[in-house]
């Protein structure tokens, strides 16, 4: 979800997918009536979702004392507990369970819902809201959480250059200036106006506001990074494993089952499917060797809003010693090798290709993408672009590609190695271990770069938003006035208006030759949902660790002949 999010998801061999459509936006508590008789309030209609969902829980779940510990396989890698600064998906699972912020998207209809916050309104012109917090809400050391304690952790968000998530909230008054260096933090539209009374000031109507707060990134923190505001806190940290500890001070504990979850890290695909098999442990994230799995109902499979594509870094974000050649910052040389890029090849690689950069929302318009090649349009477009800015024909064109380790076969990159050659491009591929890919993105020296997104909210800003000149996510470097002035009219416009403007500017990052989209991804998880409750499949693979519950215990591994190859 929302950080400067740089998500891998890679594909298995034999994954099935979903087509999905994202429930309307969040319906905001208004100073206002309901329009019709019968129309059921938000708190109403999240009444009844909870309602339903516990009445679920109470019939499945197993007695209090074998619900002690759950265990969780996930790959191994070290996670950066600061949901302020993240920037990997593979953190948002566990910190879900550790920090909660003033809504939560709910694992069933992907909707907002109230978390920390129990009611909100908005003023008459669309740009004061004012949140009420609810009165039991404590951090896990039992201080209350207060309108202030929310003000300050977003203030230490705003404050801290780590954070690439902070630019999303450039909607609110005075926050861009101040984590600019450019304002005081009382200039900010962030008010405590009572203990439980929060009061955000924007500079124009952002009726998406809640999808943002749904993120990690604006979870309520702490001064103190090992107190917690979510339903777990953190009880041990050892070698590849993280432990984590019921928290008696969350507001709704009651509703929290498990008295513990286990992450243990492992990247041993068969040793995960035999622990699995042998019913060690409940849910495996990382990977496994899927023809071994005794149950293969448990193979857990969704199309997730993401997309994974290449994208072209701008000269102001290379370093000041760049070698790259400065062609690739004009759209002309770009829209080039769009036209000569081996769309229909490379788009066979993968499961769901994908032609635009958004994913496809309900109401979004159609947009128009990339998914033929078009040799002598290259060449024609290479030519005249070359003539416009007096580039000799014979000038071969360096273009430096990075990539993760096993991100192209050999003969991917043989292909479109052919492909750009007729325009006179050497292309230079440079492979980067996954591990530490993403920390070198700001300093690479490459003009084109490999990246998967999963958007954190259900909006198509969640991926324009990665380009906009002024956001801490613009990795590209990539600037365009009328790109932005779109976003800034969709920010205050009608719903049917704003996705029209969202469309109008994915187009123009398209037509300006910015992105090369290449699939959309695909998440798979092993776990049996007989056996486990509160786990659902959805569009942004967010499983929220306070409704996980066992319903019927591991069958015996005693039982279990394992077959030996």
């Amino acid at each position: 979800m929302f950080r400067k999010i740089k998500k891998n998801i890679r594909f298995a061999a034999m994954l099935l997918c979903a087509a999905f459509v994202l429930n309307p936006l969040f319906s905001q508590t208004q100073e206002t009536e309901p329009d019709a008789e019968n129309e059921l309030t938000p708190e109403e209609e999240l009444e009844i979702e909870g309602a339903e969902e516990s009445k679920r829980a109470l019939k499945d779940k197993l007695p209090q004392e074998l619900q002690q510990n759950f265990i969780i396989v996930e790959s191994v890698r070290a996670h950066e507990l600061n949901p302020q600064i993240t920037n990997y998906s593979s953190d948002s699972q566990i910190l879900n369970g550790l920090f909660e912020g003033l809504f939560t998207l709910s694992p069933v209809s992907l909707e907002p819902q109230y978390a920390i916050a129990k009611e909100f309104k908005i003023s008459r012109d669309k740009k004061r809201w004012t949140i009420t917090l609810r009165d039991d809400a404590f951090f896990s050391n039992g201080e209350k959480i207060t309108a202030e304690s929310v003000r300050d952790s977003w203030l230490r968000m705003l404050a801290n250059p780590a954070s690439p998530y902070s630019s999303l909230f450039d909607i609110v008054r005075g926050a861009e200036a101040f984590r600019m260096g450019q304002a005081d933090f009382s200039e900010v539209g962030i008010y405590a106006s009572a203990e439980n009374v929060l009061s955000i000031y924007l500079n124009a109507p952002a009726n998406y506001l809640p999808k943002i707060l749904c993120h990690t990134a604006f979870s309520i923190t702490h001064s103190n990074p090992e107190v917690y505001s979510g339903p777990y806190e953190l009880e041990i940290v050892a070698e590849r494993k993280y432990i984590l500890k019921k928290n008696p001070y969350y507001w709704d504990s009651k509703n929290v089952t498990l008295e513990r979850i286990t992450f243990v890290q492992s990247d041993n695909a068969d040793d995960n499917t035999y622990y699995y098999n042998t019913g060690a442990v409940d849910w495996v994230t990382g990977q496994v060797n899927q023809q071994k799995l005794l149950d293969l109902k448990a193979i857990q499979l969704s199309a997730t809003f993401g997309t994974g594509y290449l994208y072209f870094k701008m000269s102001n974000k290379k370093p000041a010693d760049s070698k790259c050649s400065k062609v690739w910052d004009l759209p002309e040389f770009r829209n080039a090798v769009l036209e000569a890029f081996p769309w229909d090849a490379m788009h066979k690689k993968y499961l769901i290709p994908a032609t635009t950069l958004v994913y496809p929302l309900s109401g979004y318009p159609q947009i128009d993408g990339f998914d033929y090649t078009d040799a002598i349009e290259a060449s024609l477009k290479m030519k005249d672009a070359r003539a416009k800015y007096k580039l000799a024909e014979d000038e071969v064109i360096p273009l430096v590609m990075h990539i993760f380790e096993n991100e192209f076969t050999e003969e991917d990159e043989k292909l479109i190695r052919e492909s750009l050659e007729p325009l006179g491009i050497a292309l230079e591929i440079r492979k980067i271990p996954s591990w530490q890919y993403y920390a070198t993105i700001a300093e690479a020296d490459a003009d084109i770069l490999v990246t998967s997104w999963i958007g954190d909210f259900a909006d198509p800003l969640a991926f324009l938003e990665l380009f906009r000149s002024g956001s801490t996510m613009n990795d590209s470097g990539w600037k365009n006035s009328q790109f932005d002035a779109l976003l800034e009219q969709a920010a205050s416009a009608g719903e049917s208006e704003r996705l029209n403007l969202l469309g109008q500017a994915e187009n123009i990052l398209l037509d300006e030759g910015m992105v090369i989209p290449l699939y959309r991804s695909v998440s798979s998880s092993v776990i049996d949902l007989s056996e486990v409750g509160g786990w659902y499949v959805n569009a942004f693979d967010v499983h929220p660790l306070k409704y996980l519950y066992k319903k019927q215990p591991k069958f015996n591994s005693a039982n279990i002949v394992m077959v030996v190859e």
